[in-house]
């Protein structure tokens, strides 16, 4: 009885902290949840023509435009792991989708195969950088930001963002 009492303090303590840091950052916004394994911000989910960056091996690199009748949308993700001795995650095309308002789904695009050479540095370089896809290995109390991108019908309404990486946990969203 007594474990299950200090697991419960323990536990309440953690999401009270979460939310004490969540509400006193300004670099987080949007809305933030807890599953069983991890917790995780999503922000700044936004609609975008092109995404402009400048990869590891110093070439600069566009993701977009997107094919006819599409649009990119790009969404901010924060996850830590606050409850693991170390999180092994792999973001691909099947850790998260976005929903409609009429239950169309959009799935995550890979940035790095997705993508046109660029033959100079462009003005808005690095926005929407680092990516959040591949292999991630999270120590407990660490976390990872990065962002995801979509290519979604034109005209579509998203308003849901579901994650089904370690946990299953589905976002209210707002296509700015």
């Amino acid at each position: 009885m007594r474990q299950r009492k200090a697991g419960f303090l323990v536990l309440v303590t953690v999401m009270l902290t979460l939310l004490l840091v969540a509400a006193c950052s300004d670099d987080f916004d949007g809305v933030t949840l807890a599953g069983r394994g991890l917790t995780m911000n999503i922000s700044d989910v936004q609609q975008v023509d092109v995404l402009n960056y400048r990869d590891t091996d110093g070439l600069y690199y566009s993701v977009g435009p997107p094919a006819n009748g599409h649009e990119l949308v790009a969404a901010r993700v924060t996850i830590w792991n606050t409850r693991s001795g170390r999180l092994s995650l792999f973001v691909d095309e099947k850790s998260a989708l976005l929903e409609s308002i009429g239950r169309e789904k959009a799935f995550p695009i890979n940035p790095y195969e997705q993508r046109q050479p660029l033959s100079s540095d462009p003005a808005d370089t690095g926005r929407f950088t680092p990516f959040l896809w591949g292999p991630s290995d999270l120590p407990q109390d660490f976390n990872i930001t990065g962002w995801m991108v979509f290519e979604v019908p034109e005209d579509t309404k998203f308003e849901v963002f579901e994650w089904e990486q370690v946990d299953f946990l589905t976002f209210p969203i707002s296509v700015n």
